[in-house]
């Protein structure tokens, strides 16, 4: 039931850079909240990105950076929250900051106190394991609310900042991969591991269309950025073995990335271009047109590698939308793949940066209909189960009622 609008909690959510093209889980986690009509949202970001956003969140949004008169006029915190200000510091000292750092962070902090205090927020919650939650960290504790911090893949396991301290001081913080979430675990005291959520991302099923497919040219798939952990590079080089070997397809890959010009490259080297395409020039694809090539695709790729610095997917988002479209997926045991699919069973797992697997598992599941199509019921009902957004969402949204002021 939602509640009258005076008992509304206020929640701000803190996302750096909003929406982006390729995290459309975060905008569609945050428009299911929106549309669950219970709590009273704003969601503030620094930068406007290149992804779309649904309806419902538009009047929702706001873009701010910090501007010198917010500086100056939050210098105010010094004396009205000295206690909380002193918190602040120690906290930041016991992040190993330098002195220049730690004051350089407070007064950032104590800006966006001051851009927060407007909304009147009973919880601040904040996305990513990064510089732009311990500033959202630092602007809560200034303010005296509390907040909380939705963390993801690369910004726990590469580059936190100040993981242990955010963390423990934090209502609550929620990680969508067990991977992801052990690092954080492993991070924190004991005492405080409780606070440390294991909280996957969900996607409305019912918004995707199953395969739909009528080319007798069998269509691959692949969406994700292109880059290094994305490991369209193996990919491209399946195809080639898949070409040699006289197999009829056509692959279609989409995604933006630095790297388009080196795999578009690559594909003209290996004499690919007749078969293979990259969808959006280097600048991806909103989400209303990717959309459209899963129901016409015969099997979904998803080639990613675990990179040198330890970067890597977690569940990537792309296999759920893969597998809500009753898509049999081909991946390689990368990130928390095997989190998602199990292989032989929903999905079909190869070694990363094993070109030959890519490509006979590919092969097995072109050949084999019955087999393609026993994957993607299974990865299908794996999805509905555990990656429910209504389900998902409503937790997410019981933890910040019990945890706002």
């Amino acid at each position: 039931m939602v509640q009258p609008d005076s008992t509304k909690k206020k929640v701000i959510i803190f996302v750096p850079e909003f929406p982006v093209l390729t995290e459309t889980f975060i905008e569609r986690e945050l428009a299911k909240l929106a549309e669950r009509g219970n709590l009273d949202l704003s969601i503030l970001s620094l930068q406007k990105g290149s992804g779309e956003v649904s309806s419902v969140l538009k009047p929702l949004v706001r873009y701010k950076r910090l501007s010198v008169s917010d500086i100056i006029l939050s210098l105010r915190f010094l004396f009205t929250a000295k206690r909380n200000v002193s918190t602040v510091l120690g906290i930041l000292n016991s992040c190993g900051m330098s002195a220049s750092r730690r004051y350089y962070t407070l007064f950032k902090g104590m800006g966006y106190a001051l851009i927060f205090s407007s909304f009147k927020p009973d919880l601040i919650l904040a996305h990513f394991m990064s510089e732009s939650s311990t500033i959202a960290a630092v602007a809560a504790t200034v303010l005296g609310v509390p907040y909380a911090i939705s963390a993801h893949a690369k910004d726990v396991t590469v580059n936190p900042h100040c993981m242990k301290e955010k963390s423990e001081n934090a209502a609550f913080v929620l990680i969508c991969n067990k991977h992801a979430y052990e690092n954080c675990i492993g991070a924190v005291d004991t005492a405080h591991s409780h606070k440390i959520l294991l909280k996957y991302h969900g996607l409305d099923l019912a918004k995707f269309k199953s395969a739909d497919r009528k080319s007798d040219v069998p269509l691959i798939l692949n969406v994700g950025r292109l880059e290094e952990k994305k490991g369209q590079k193996y990919l491209l080089e399946a195809a080639k073995i898949l070409h040699d070997d006289g197999v009829r397809f056509k692959m279609l890959i989409v995604g933006p990335g630095r790297l388009f010009g080196e795999l578009s490259e690559l594909i003209g080297t290996l004499e690919l271009s007749g078969q293979v395409e990259i969808l959006g020039g280097g600048a991806g694809l909103p989400f209303s047109e990717t959309s459209k090539y899963y129901p016409e695709s015969d099997v979904f790729v998803f080639p990613g590698i675990n990179t040198d610095e330890g970067d890597a997917d977690g569940i990537a988002n792309v296999l759920l939308e893969a597998a809500a479209s009753r898509l049999p997926i081909v991946a390689t045991d990368s990130g928390s793949t095997a989190e998602f699919l199990e292989n032989g069973i929903s999905g079909v797992i190869v070694p990363q940066k094993d070109p030959a697997a890519l490509a006979e598992a590919l092969k097995k599941v072109l050949n084999d209909k019955e087999f393609a199509g026993k994957l993607a019921e299974a990865a299908y009902k794996k999805a509905a189960s555990d990656f429910d957004i209504e389900m998902n969402v409503a937790q997410m949204e019981a933890l910040i009622l019990k945890e706002a002021l």
